[in-house]
């Protein structure tokens, strides 16, 4: 399913055809072949912008809990940085991870590596909930996490 999410920016939900597409992307930005460690995950939420018909970024996640949804990993295309990518991915996890019923998006993230994901989550709403020295990429590893709405109409 496709949604337009802002003037030139395409949302594409249950984006596995991309896949090749997004794997080189990842390696591009984390010079890795590694998305997550299972595609399998039930849900898995795994979204892909798109502007003028080019991947311009993507964000995949799973539950970690029956309460807790955890945005495993997200990249933006270098030539679409700047341009809200990031933000339209992440609200657009945000509402498909309300409307799976769940109560809180958690993500981690490397400041000195990725400091533009710590702004974006707190101009999302989050907060820090847990920050631990991790000595595989010299960083400090930050947990953020947000409350989402509640969709119970009385």
């Amino acid at each position: 399913m496709q949604q337009k999410v802002a003037d030139d920016i395409i949302v594409q939900r249950d984006s596995i055809p991309h896949l090749d597409a997004v794997r080189e992307l990842n390696r591009q930005v984390f010079g890795e072949d590694r998305l997550i460690n299972r595609l399998d995950h039930d849900p898995l939420i795994f979204l892909t912008a798109h502007i003028e018909g080019s991947l311009a970024g993507f964000k995949i996640g799973y539950a970690l809990n029956r309460r807790v949804f955890y945005s495993a990993k997200s990249a933006t295309a270098p030539e679409f940085r700047r341009r809200g990518v990031a933000g339209v991915l992440m609200k657009a996890m945000m509402d498909d991870a309300t409307l799976l019923g769940f109560a809180e998006l958690q993500y981690d993230t490397f400041p000195s590596l990725y400091p533009g994901m710590l702004v974006i989550g707190f101009r999302h709403g989050f907060n820090i909930k847990s920050m631990e020295w991790n000595k595989d990429f010299d960083d400090f590893q930050v947990r953020l996490a947000r409350t989402l709405p509640d969709l119970y109409i009385r």
